[in-house]
């Protein structure tokens, strides 16, 4: 996944002047700060909710170095936290879409037409604040050159 995630921010010449906005879950938003920060990209980390309770829903898994990292980018990246109130956060999926919706109004700010890599099986998924709610808000066809699909599913 690094490689994968790396080789898109290669190809789009990320570095100095560039930003990267991730949420700062485990798996591809904590691997695209870190290529992001390792390049020299101003990192924010938009977090749907407190870093405590952030880390504990959407980062820790107990047995693996997720935590360890998100520490290490919380020292590193501009942090910013989604507004408490704005939504119920033990609504899961409110919170996580209203995240995403807010990181890609971010991205809009930031840039005409952003880049976006995102890890995703293709498939519909479960309702609202997932990847594929996060595409359809992001306005782009999913073979969009400025998507960077990287599909989980073992190949078979």
């Amino acid at each position: 996944m690094t490689d994968l995630v790396g080789g898109a921010l290669d190809e789009w010449r990320v570095g100095p002047g560039a930003i990267v906005i991730c949420g700062g879950a485990r798996g591809a938003d904590i691997i695209a700060a870190e290529e992001g920060h390792s390049r020299g990209a101003r990192v924010v980390l938009c977090l749907a909710l407190p870093p405590e309770e952030f880390e504990r829903r959407s980062v820790d898994l107990p047995g693996t170095e997720w935590r360890e990292r998100f520490r290490r980018l919380l020292k590193v990246a501009e942090v910013r936290q989604l507004p408490e109130g704005v939504v119920d956060a033990s609504a899961d999926g409110e919170v996580f879409d209203r995240a995403n919706e807010w990181m890609i109004d971010m991205a809009h700010r930031l840039a005409r037409r952003p880049y976006a890599v995102v890890v995703w099986d293709g498939q519909p998924g479960d309702g609202r604040g997932g990847t594929s709610d996060l595409i359809r808000q992001l306005g782009y066809p999913a073979d969009d050159p400025r998507i960077r699909v990287i599909d989980p599913t073992p190949p078979g």
